[in-house]
């Protein structure tokens, strides 16, 4: 053995040696040879385990205990040495080193061992036990308790050692509950916990000890909260650990600022000391409201913005979390939004206002005809705020029992919560805007046709006074005018013909007379016009006319004779 060494009797201990390993060494022959003795080797930290034995002895000189190395080993069964089934009981807390040991003799070359604790394995914590003890923890708690078994099996029958074992220590609790509970006024106030190991148990209510069924109690606890004289307090209910708490008839007393509220402490005791648990039932009043949603004007047009509103008095929901919303025909308007309802579009909340937008399509507005818009309070447990941050299903978080406190949807006494809203199509508006449709389309119309107009004067303006180069686009066709212009005889440079000068004459183009006059005659005067008609170019204003011969008397002198033609 390594750590426990063999401990031979101290008049003896001069006479051996043992070693670290563990082997004993006998150095005195009278000590080996005449010595009757028997050798177990144990160990100061376990000592109720037997690690090894040894029966000394001689031939020439047996004892009642002898070790013969030639005799064959005898095989025999295995015999139970301790009590096969025992009873023990702990105390809850430090284990100092609890044991459960078994003694039996057997042949361990062939021999299995196997702990166990009510038909199973062996809990974790527990040290790794031997062929003869289990150990405890150092801390022994109380589900600790339980039937271990110890199984020696082999060649022959097997045997098993039973321990049972009992942790004992204080009451505990197994299930806590609630710190708060939140009730509404008329309803029951209902809860258990879970102590065990208790004998006895004592209800407190504010701190005061009341046991229920006792009409002297009832009046010594109204006397003392006086808001607590209509509450009915039942006995406990006890099932073995289960311990249930119920309170009924919880009202609001009318200037109470927190009604039947009250604090319940359950106490669980024995030989050993207590366990105490308490829980703050909190009752809460109907919600009041100061402000009540309206019924849509009694001409609820499609046009215009409809707000409805709705306030609730907050303070009696000091420990409560209150979360407000709208209703359309019964369903949750952020229902709708997530189903993609077309009517969710016209919806916008602001606080305690639900504002209804002005509907522009006609044909959208028979879907908020005949309809009510309700609102809906909900009370809840505060813890329900950490369990939505935690959550990508708001709506099935809210829908849980266990955080809803309230809900005005199931209510069937609270009134006023709903306001009726038939929407009716603006005709006026949509004539009007009709009219004006119209009139804007004709004025686009104009608006066209003018930048049409002013397109095309540009066009045309834009090709005005522009020269054509008739040279230039003969001669890209390919013609010569130049040359055409020579060879054609009936296009010469025209040439005046050399001949006198003729004498001059005041005879009319269309008169063969002529009339002489004197030198001191103007050149106008024998028309007889007004000099006032004459311009600068030498033409009679308004003398010309369709005929060929001027009709007034000619006073221009005729000259007889022919004119040679000049050409």
């Amino acid at each position: 053995m390594d750590s426990p060494g063999l401990v031979p009797p101290k008049h003896e201990q001069d006479l051996s040696r043992t070693r670290t390993q563990g082997t004993l060494i006998l150095l005195g022959r009278t000590a080996a040879a005449w010595k009757y003795m028997g050798l177990l080797c144990r160990s100061h930290i376990r000592s109720a385990v037997i690690f090894s034995v040894f029966f000394g002895g001689t031939e020439s000189n047996p004892g009642p205990l002898m070790y013969d190395p030639n005799v064959p080993y005898t095989d025999s069964s295995f015999r139970p040495l301790s009590p096969m089934f025992q009873k023990i009981t702990v105390r809850q807390g430090p284990g100092s080193g609890t044991q459960l040991v078994a003694v039996y003799r057997g042949s361990r070359s062939f021999a299995k061992t196997e702990w166990t604790k009510d038909g199973g394995r062996i809990p974790f914590g527990f040290p790794e036990p031997t062929a003869f003890a289990l150990t405890f923890p150092e801390l022994i708690q109380r589900n600790h308790s339980g039937l271990y078994e110890l199984h020696v099996s082999g060649r022959h029958p097997s045997i098993r050692f039973q321990f049972e074992v009992t942790v004992v220590g204080p009451p505990e609790v197994i299930q806590d509950p609630p710190a708060l509970l939140l009730v509404m006024e008329g309803h029951e106030a209902m809860y258990h916990t879970e102590i065990a190991s208790y004998s006895t148990t004592t209800l407190r209510i504010n701190g005061e000890v009341f046991f229920p069924g006792s009409p002297q109690e009832h009046r010594k606890l109204s006397n003392h909260f006086p808001y607590l004289k209509d509450v009915k307090i039942h006995p406990l209910d006890i099932q073995g650990p289960r311990i249930q708490y119920r309170a009924s008839n919880l009202v609001f007393t009318p200037g109470s600022s927190f009604g039947s509220t009250h604090t319940v402490t359950i106490e669980g005791a024995n030989e050993f000391g207590y366990a105490r648990v308490s829980t703050l039932i909190n009752v809460l009043p109907r919600p009041t409201f100061l402000k009540l949603p309206a019924d849509c004007a009694p001409r609820c047009l499609s046009s215009e913005e409809h707000t409805f509103s709705c306030e609730v008095d907050l303070r009696p929901y000091a420990m409560a979390h209150i979360i407000q919303s709208w209703d359309w025909n019964g369903t949750d308007i952020s229902v709708l939004r997530g189903q993609g309802d077309a009517r969710a579009d016209y919806f916008q909340t602001e606080g305690i206002t639900l504002r209804l937008l002005p509907v522009r399509d006609p044909s959208r507005v028979s879907l908020f005809a005949n309809s009510l818009v309700t609102c809906r309070i909900r009370i809840y447990y505060k813890a329900v705020q950490a369990a939505l941050g935690n959550s990508e299903d708001v709506e099935r978080v809210l829908q849980d029992s266990k955080w809803i406190v309230y809900d005005s949807r199931t209510d069937s006494e609270i009134q006023g919560l709903s306001s009726k809203v038939d929407l009716q199509l603006d005709s006026t508006r949509s004539t009007a805007s009709a009219g004006f449709s119209w009139i804007a389309a004709v004025l686009i119309a104009i608006v066209i046709i003018i930048i049409i107009g002013a397109l095309t004067a540009c066009i045309v303006m834009r090709s005005r006074g522009e020269t054509y180069m008739l040279d230039r686009k003969e001669r890209a066709s390919g013609h010569d005018p130049d040359k055409e212009l020579l060879e054609n005889k009936n296009f010469q440079i025209y040439e005046r013909p050399d001949l006198p000068p003729l004498r001059g004459s005041r005879c009319s183009l269309n008169d063969y007379s002529a009339e002489i006059g004197s030198d001191a005659d103007g050149e106008l005067d024998d028309y007889n016009l007004d000099p006032g008609k004459f311009n600068e170019e030498g033409s009679f204003i308004d003398q010309y006319t369709t005929e060929t011969h001027y009709k007034s008397t000619s006073r221009l002198p005729t000259l007889s004779g022919q004119y040679q033609s000049l050409a």
